[in-house]
């Protein structure tokens, strides 16, 4: 027992005589002082930008709401920042025209957590495509989940704060959105406040002023069709190659201080195209002048498409049958520049509220189509009292699809919006079908395309 007591303090002795304390300072600073340095440091790059900052943002295409996701299309973001030493930031958007004119004043910090982050702590503008609630974000991803930006930035440079040039690079913390900080010139300081930003915006919504579904681009001898969505903040150009196949290309744009610029070129051949700017309405001509790569192009109407995809009609037709459901339209059709041109957003049955209007393939096993509203009430979805039965749809030679009716159902109120959708639809000059999305289908009445309804499948 001695020699264990022995032995025990023994060890004890050279244990302590080899002690040492661990020196975590460097260059004379604590860990903590090092991090309060750098974020300073951080702080004081963004407020010393004298003319502000341009940020743009990227998303995935993945939303996140307490854990579960979403994945759907992506979208890119840009604003103009001003930083202040109080702790306020100052921002403009290309989200909506409202965004773009009014500047928005609100808190921000930089603080550490995983590592030095960049926080809108208070409801901006970037907040707003955030918004969980669609009818604020328009999101595409359902209640809760927003578009997947951010507004909890982590830097992501791989230099010290003091390093930093005038690029930064951001990523957000909950969606991993890509974030860029671009040091702003003066004369993109005086573009944004001058409303450059809303004035591009309103020159692009100059389209829907020309009442022809498809808008056709000449441009260096070349015609592309194209197609803003405003709402999902994309353009498509579709045209002709050299072989005559039918190419069609669909990217995210954003809007700057100078121009509508798109997140990746849009190739043909040798032509490159990567950005629109000087839009200009003609309104005596119903045309859109545009400059693209430095080459003037017009936009006029067009009666039919650039070129027919010839099967989309029976691959619209052949999902709703194969996968048992209908396709939906929120709005029915859209006539000579006015939206739901029929009013059926307003139509009542029974005490329930318009919630769809359907198309069904194959809905009768004979087989024959159900073309009815769908209304919302006593918390479920049912069918409206009165519609039509069609019979499938013809597919003419040229591309067009042609429906004729089989029966009414129920009694149709003569001159009310069901009736009006009927007459449309058995209208017999037919539709052209365009896919604009694995799911997504507009159908344009082949009188002179300034009839037509959109069709997304709602499952």
């Amino acid at each position: 027992m001695k020699k264990i007591l022995l032995y025990t303090l023994a060890v004890m002795t050279i244990g302590s005589g080899c002690r040492k304390t661990y020196n975590d300072t460097i260059q004379g600073q604590t860990p903590d002082q090092r991090v309060a340095a750098a974020l300073t440091a951080y702080k004081q790059k963004l407020t010393s930008a004298p003319y502000g900052w341009i940020f743009l943002e990227s998303t995935t295409g993945t939303a996140y709401n307490q854990g579960v996701s979403q994945t759907g299309p992506k979208i890119v973001l840009a604003y103009y920042m001003q930083f202040t030493d109080s702790g306020r930031v100052t921002m403009l958007s290309d989200f909506d025209p409202t965004m773009a004119a009014i500047p928005k004043t609100s808190s921000y910090n930089v603080k550490e957590l995983t590592r030095p982050a960049l926080i809108f702590d208070t409801y901006n503008y970037l907040h707003v495509p955030c918004d969980p609630d669609p009818n604020v974000s328009h999101s595409p991803f359902g209640f809760g989940y927003g578009w997947g930006t951010d507004f909890e930035y982590s830097f992501s440079d791989s230099v010290a704060a003091t390093s930093l040039g005038d690029t930064i690079r951001l990523i957000g913390n909950l969606n991993s959105a890509q974030g860029m900080l671009i040091k702003a010139t003066q004369q993109q300081r005086d573009a944004y406040l001058n409303g450059n930003v809303q004035n591009l915006m309103v020159g692009a919504s100059n389209l829907n002023n020309i009442l022809e579904y498809f808008k056709r681009l000449s441009l260096g001898g070349v015609s592309y069709e194209i197609r803003f969505d405003a709402v999902n903040r994309t353009i498509t150009f579709t045209w002709v190659d050299a072989s005559g196949a039918i190419k069609t290309s669909t990217v995210s744009y954003y809007i700057t201080s100078t121009r509508i610029m798109f997140s990746s070129p849009i190739v043909n051949g040798n032509q490159k195209i990567t950005g629109i700017d000087n839009l200009s309405w003609n309104a005596g001509s119903s045309t859109l002048t545009v400059t693209i790569g430095g080459q003037q192009g017009t936009v006029t109407g067009a009666a039919a498409p650039i070129q027919v995809d010839a099967g989309a009609a029976a691959r619209w037709w052949n999902y709703g049958v194969n996968n048992g459901y209908f396709w939906a339209s929120g709005y029915g059709f859209h006539v000579n520049g006015v939206d739901d041109a029929y009013g059926v957003r307003q139509l009542t049955d029974s005490g329930r509220v318009f919630y769809y209007y359907a198309y069904w393939p194959g809905y009768y096993s004979n087989p024959l189509d159900r073309f009815r509203p769908i209304v919302l009430g006593n918390n479920g979805l049912y069918w409206n009292s009165y519609g039509t039965v069609s019979n499938p749809p013809l597919y003419l030679s040229d591309g067009r699809a042609v429906f004729t009716k089989f029966t009414d159902q129920g009694t149709v109120p003569p001159g009310g919006p069901v009736a009006k959708s009927d007459a449309t639809l058995y209208n017999s000059a037919g539709y052209y079908f365009i896919q604009n999305g694995e799911k997504n289908y507009d159908m344009v009445l082949a009188t002179d395309a300034r009839t037509w309804i959109s069709w997304f499948w709602p499952r």
